[in-house]
C-alpha cells in the first residue's frame, strides 16, 4: 500500500469519527431540547389546576349575587351552656361609667322600666334584687350553671338607685373622716357606679374574702363564658379609680370578655382600644360605645 493511499484511508476515518461525534452531540440536544419542552408543559398544566382549584374554592364560599349577600343579615354566634340555655355571644353592653364619666341625673328614673326582679334561686339579698332585662338571660344562665357545679354563686348586690347609693357613699365618707375622695375609691358616687346602670353585680358578699371562696374560683374560670369580667382588678386602681374588687363583676358581652381577658385589660382601656383602633369594633353596634341612651332606649 502507498504512502498516499494510507493517508486518504487514515483522513476517511477520522472524517467518520467526526461525524459520529457531532451526531451524538446533534441527538443529545435534541433530547435535552425534548425533556424541557415536556417539563415546561408539566408546569403549565400543574398550574392550570392549582387555579381551577383555588377558582372552584371561591366559587363555593362566595355567591355569584355580592348584592344579596349584603342584604341577608348573618346569624349571631350562639353559646349554649352547659344548662342548656343559648346566648347570643355578639351582644353586648359596653358603657363605661366612672368618677369622669357619669350617668345623666334622669337615667335614675328611666331605666326602672328596663329592670327585672332576679329569682330568688339565684340571690341571697332580699334588699336590692334587680338588674336591667338585657343582662337577665346572661347572669342567670351564669349562676345556675355554678350551681350545678356545686358552687354556691348568689347575687349579692346588682342595680341600685341613685338614693340607695348615695347612702352607701355618704356611710363610706364618714368612716373615712369626711374624705370624699378616699371615699370615692371604694364606694361611688351617686351616678357614677356601675350599679346604677343595672349592669352589674357583686356576688355572694361584698369582702375581700371573696377572693378565697370556690364562687371566685369558678368566676375566674367561668365567667367570661357568660360576657362577665372581672371590672376593678388588681394593680389597676390608677386606670379604675376604684380598688380590688374581687366580688364586682360586669356584664360587658361574651366576645367582648373574652377578648378583654385575653389582652388582660381593664375597661376603660378597652374602650380607649376600640375608640383608637376602629378594627377592634368588631362584635356589631351593641357592642361598640354604648351611651346611657341606647341602655334605657
Amino acid at each position: 500500500m502507498t504512502e498516499r493511499r494510507k493517508k486518504a484511508i487514515i483522513r476517511r476515518r477520522i472524517f467518520i469519527a467526526l461525524l459520529a461525534v457531532l451526531l451524538a452531540v446533534l441527538i443529545a440536544l435534541i433530547a435535552v431540547i425534548v425533556a424541557v419542552i415536556k417539563n415546561g408543559s408539566n408546569t403549565n398544566n400543574n398550574n392550570s389546576s392549582d387555579i381551577s382549584f383555588v377558582s372552584s374554592e371561591q366559587n363555593l364560599s362566595e355567591p355569584d349575587d355580592s348584592s344579596s349577600q349584603e342584604d341577608t343579615p348573618s346569624e349571631p354566634e350562639v353559646f349554649v351552656t352547659p344548662t342548656g340555655v343559648e346566648l347570643d355571644a355578639d351582644f353586648g353592653r359596653l358603657l363605661l361609667i366612672n368618677g369622669e364619666n357619669a350617668l345623666p341625673d334622669d337615667y335614675d328614673t328611666k331605666v326602672r322600666e328596663y329592670l327585672v326582679e332576679i329569682d330568688p334561686q339565684y340571690r341571697n339579698n332580699n334588699y336590692v334584687t334587680q338588674i336591667h332585662k338585657d343582662v337577665y338571660p346572661y347572669i342567670t344562665a351564669m349562676v345556675a350553671a355554678a350551681q350545678a357545679d356545686g358552687v354556691d354563686l348568689r347575687v349579692w348586690s346588682p342595680f341600685r338607685s341613685y338614693a340607695i347609693q348615695n347612702d352607701l357613699f355618704q356611710k363610706q365618707v364618714n368612716r373615712v373622716g369626711g374624705d370624699e375622695e378616699k371615699a370615692a375609691t371604694v364606694v361611688a358616687r351617686p351616678g357614677t357606679s356601675e350599679h346604677n346602670t343595672g349592669l352589674c353585680a357583686d356576688f355572694n358578699m361584698a369582702s375581700d374574702t371573696f377572693e378565697s371562696t370556690p364562687m371566685y374560683t369558678w368566676m375566674c374560670e367561668n365567667a367570661e363564658n357568660y360576657g362577665f369580667i372581672l371590672r376593678y382588678p388588681k394593680d389597676k386602681q390608677h386606670i379604675t379609680g376604684v380598688i380590688y374588687e374581687s366580688w364586682h363583676w360586669r356584664f360587658v358581652g361574651i366576645n367582648n370578655a373574652k377578648l378583654i381577658n385575653e389582652l388582660g385589660l381593664t375597661l376603660e382601656e378597652f374602650i380607649e382600644m376600640k375608640n383608637f383602633d376602629p378594627a377592634m369594633d368588631m362584635y356589631g353596634d351593641d357592642s361598640a360605645s354604648n351611651t346611657a341612651e341606647q341602655i334605657i332606649d
